[in-house]
């Protein structure tokens, strides 16, 4: 489930989307959100894990404007292990865990990994797609790079999990996917990180032609500020200081 609130950014942004490609979609949490705000879009879920599918087959196959895929996406069609998770798989990557095991050690890694099939998203022939929600623990910059066609046509919209340290193993950080996006035209406008101190959380990207040059800027100086833990910490604390006061005052 997305730390972002997507009925937020739809109004804070104008949002437009037709088609969605979800990866990662584990029980398919935010389709009844999808449905609620955007019910004309077509819905594209991709999920590996063999019981996630299942459950997404149960209670989604029936929806005309729903699609399922049983496989991963990547920058390349290939099998790779997965690391599963006993949380439900919310945790399992097709990348080792790492600092995953200091900052969540109640969430256990099973030791025999599982194999599943690799697609690249822009072979699919999936046309239009103008939003991606990627939530791959870590596997995040792989499919991105399995998309560059798609981002440079259609997408608009991104949100996507980010990292600020190795949660898994070679994981990109949230400047590694900064900068990538940074290339078809995207900036970062909106984060929110698990408990807003852990070192995961979501992050919203948007083509900057959709948003004012005054956005833009702000977003950056943001970013900036953000990405160094002191002036971070000190933006925190006058963030929530503000906040208390007018809960207060309400």
């Amino acid at each position: 489930m997305s730390l972002l609130d997507l009925n937020h950014l739809k109004n804070k942004y104008s949002l437009d989307i037709k088609t969605i490609a979800h990866i990662g979609a584990h029980r398919g949490q935010e389709v009844e959100e999808y449905l609620n705000l955007f019910p004309n879009a077509v819905i594209n879920l991709f999920e590996p894990q063999k019981k996630l599918f299942n459950f997404l087959k149960k209670n989604f196959a029936i929806l005309d404007n729903v699609t399922l895929y049983n496989f991963g996406l990547g920058s390349s069609n290939s099998t790779l292990d997965m690391h599963i998770s006993d949380n439900d798989g919310q945790s399992s990557s097709f990348l080792k865990p790492k600092e995953h095991l200091n900052e969540h050690p109640g969430i256990k890694f099973y030791e025999k990994t599982e194999i599943y099939n690799i697609k690249v998203l822009d072979d699919l022939g999936l046309s239009k797609i103008d939003f991606l929600n990627i939530d791959t623990q870590g596997f995040e910059l792989e499919v991105l790079k399995g998309s560059e066609t798609s981002l440079k046509a259609d997408v608009n919209y991104i949100i996507t999990e980010v990292n600020k340290m190795e949660l898994y193993e070679g994981c990109p950080t949230v400047k590694d996917i900064d900068n990538f996006l940074k290339k078809f035209g995207f900036i970062r406008t909106d984060t929110h990180y698990w408990m807003d101190k852990a070192s995961w959380g979501d992050a919203f990207y948007i083509k900057k032609n959709l948003v004012s040059t005054r956005r833009v800027l702000f977003s950056m100086l943001k970013n900036y500020l953000y990405g160094k833990k002191y002036l971070y910490n000190l933006l925190l604390t006058i963030r929530n200081t503000i906040w208390k006061l007018v809960k207060k005052t309400s």
